[in-house]
């Protein structure tokens, strides 16, 4: 039951922004991936990004923290993002953790990838007025 949300929410974020979106089972781990997602303009020294969102089994009851970009989302002058200097491996691909946290209430009954998503935003924007 959980996958089958998570696909309908997959849709959703599609939909909504406009990007191939896609889930990778690993185990009790999701990976869902997002792909070549736009960047806030000339903000970085990339102009979109895959973006990986990990889950588990248990979403959407199991609440989403963190995301990660390709290695190559740098600022555009060169400096590593505020709290993404950290470099993972998923999916047999490296990834730059953005060690940003909602700190928020989960809420199981929306859209938790939607929910993600939107944080996600608003998190690379205020990365640009630090």
């Amino acid at each position: 039951m959980a996958l089958d949300e998570l696909r309908r929410h997959a849709e959703q974020l599609a939909a909504q922004a406009g990007v191939g979106v896609d889930i990778q089972r690993q185990d009790a781990q999701i990976y869902i991936i997002l792909h070549d997602l736009p960047l806030p303009q000339g903000a970085y020294q990339v102009a979109t990004s895959d973006i990986l969102f990990i889950t588990d089994v248990q979403y959407p009851l199991s609440a989403m923290d963190m995301f990660w970009t390709e290695v190559a989302v740098l600022r555009a002058d060169g400096t590593v993002p505020t709290n993404a200097d950290s470099i993972e491996t998923y999916s047999g691909r490296q990834w730059r953790r953005f060690s940003w946290h909602g700190n928020g209430i989960w809420n199981p009954t929306g859209n938790g990838l939607l929910d993600h998503f939107e944080f996600m935003q608003d998190r690379f924007a205020k990365d640009l007025t630090r």
